[in-house]
């Protein structure tokens, strides 16, 4: 099957599940024909609905395209750019796939994960201009490590918006970054946020806070640099 036949399958797929929307944005400077779940509430539907799937796997606040997603991709341009190319990178709760698509534009080879397989496919749709830079895989906090060589760079967007998540989150970046490795987490400014930023220095983390005003006339994102003592 010809790449092209390719995507339109895995689109077919997906569409046999949910509906979808597509527009255009720019990461690293390309520009890419993004698709998102045009009515979210299908997801809910279904969450409520299969009581044969693992909740995680269901999850439908994936399908939307959130701000820290876009705050993390404008902070790696400015920040990191040129020191992505290259550089394996990890996603986490992958979502669309926004922030990864962004570094694997940039020259990054990113893995991109998350618990929902059809996150995975919508993320595997919106990056396949950039195919040859990423691999996407399952991934649910806190269970078996990835069978890959650990990462220098792991990223995620509005990942910690709910405090009982802190721990399992914790313990897969543990199990995959490497020890000079640099953890970067996007949020809006969110009081669990405010809560994270004390709780993962208890655990034994370094780090520092970045503003990212995405010129919006909303709250600017904030974003975590942390690392291993």
């Amino acid at each position: 099957m010809q790449p092209d036949e390719q995507w339109r399958a895995l689109k077919s797929e997906i569409e046999r599940t949910v509906s979808l929307t597509s527009t255009t944005i720019v990461l690293g400077e390309r520009e890419f024909t993004w698709y998102r779940v045009a009515e979210p509430d299908q997801l809910l539907e279904v969450a409520v609905t299969d009581a044969h799937v693992p909740a995680e796997e269901l999850d439908p606040f994936w399908s939307v395209t959130w701000r820290a997603a876009q705050g993390l991709d404008r902070f790696l341009g400015q920040y990191l750019d040129s020191a992505l190319a290259g550089k394996r990178v990890l996603e986490l709760g992958c979502g669309s796939g926004q922030a990864g698509t962004g570094a694997a534009a940039r020259g990054a080879i990113v893995t991109m994960t998350d618990a929902v397989p059809l996150a995975i496919q919508v993320a595997q749709l919106n990056a396949w201009p950039v195919a040859e830079q990423m691999q996407f895989l399952q991934l649910k906090w806190g269970s078996r490590a990835l069978s890959e060589p650990r990462f220098p760079i792991v990223i995620g967007s509005d990942l910690v918006y709910d405090t009982s998540l802190f721990s399992q989150l914790e313990a897969c970046v543990r199990q995959h970054i490497c020890d000079s490795g640099r953890l970067y987490l996007s949020e809006p400014y969110r009081h669990t946020g405010d809560l994270f930023s004390k709780w993962i220095v208890e655990r034994g983390w370094q780090t520092c806070e970045h503003e990212f005003d995405l010129q919006d006339g909303r709250v600017p994102i904030r974003v975590f640099e942390c690392w291993l003592r």
